[in-house]
């Protein structure tokens, strides 16, 4: 009886056999184009890197640090897709002082499949501006009051200048470096305090000494006899 149904389901199996073959291959094929074809959007950030800029000279603006990428694309053809994508500008072709970009899919590597419906912001400007060295003077700065009846006698530090290294456009309208502040809150004696400088901008580079020494000479108040 075994023997006789298993002889049933080979004859079952031989009948028509490439037909049933072909059938299951056509029933894939239709199942991965519907699943994998089917096109979806999606939203990315993407960043932004300019490279190959001419020796001697930086960007003195500003950029995006994430722009918004409308991408449309199928399951398959998402699932080669880096997680972090940017765009990529050839530095060499700002050359002139004020640059606008107007950013598009040839700036992306994208794989095959996918293009970009949407980009935010999709215009940036880009300043271009020469490396200089300069001397800036220091402005401590200070937060909260002395102690009633104290008050700053006098203050003194060193170095009074640091030398900076940055774009020429933004150098040229810095007229200090500041400290972090310094709470006087506490104060009633003399005191020596070591403050680290701020860096103005991210795009500006403190040389050397990002500390300075700071004395402060505290007095007190007579009370009138």
């Amino acid at each position: 009886m075994m023997n006789k149904n298993l002889r049933n389901i080979i004859n079952i199996i031989k009948d028509n056999f490439w037909l049933k073959l072909i059938s299951l291959f056509i029933a894939i094929f239709i199942w991965i184009y519907v699943i994998g074809g089917k096109k979806y959007d999606i939203n990315l950030h993407a960043g932004l890197k300019i490279y190959a800029l001419p020796k001697g000279l930086a960007i003195s603006n500003t950029l995006p640090k994430k722009i918004i990428v409308k991408l449309r694309g199928s399951k398959i053809s998402f699932m080669k897709l880096n997680k972090k994508i940017y765009f990529r500008i050839n530095g060499s072709s700002l050359l002139s002082k004020k640059n606008t970009l107007i950013l598009g899919q040839s700036y992306l590597n994208l794989p095959s499949g996918i293009r970009v419906v949407r980009i935010y912001p999709k215009i940036i400007p880009v300043i271009i501006s020469r490396i200089v060295v300069k001397y800036i003077k220091i402005l401590p700065i200070f937060k909260g009051k002395f102690k009633k009846g104290y008050y700053l006698k006098n203050i003194s530090f060193f170095p009074q200048y640091v030398k900076i290294k940055g774009p020429k456009d933004i150098v040229d309208n810095l007229s200090v470096i500041t400290t972090k502040k310094i709470n006087i809150g506490n104060f009633k004696n003399n005191e020596s305090v070591r403050v680290e400088l701020l860096d103005p901008t991210k795009l500006i580079k403190i040389l050397y000494k990002r500390k300075i020494n700071i004395n402060l000479i505290v007095g007190r108040i007579k009370k009138n006899a």
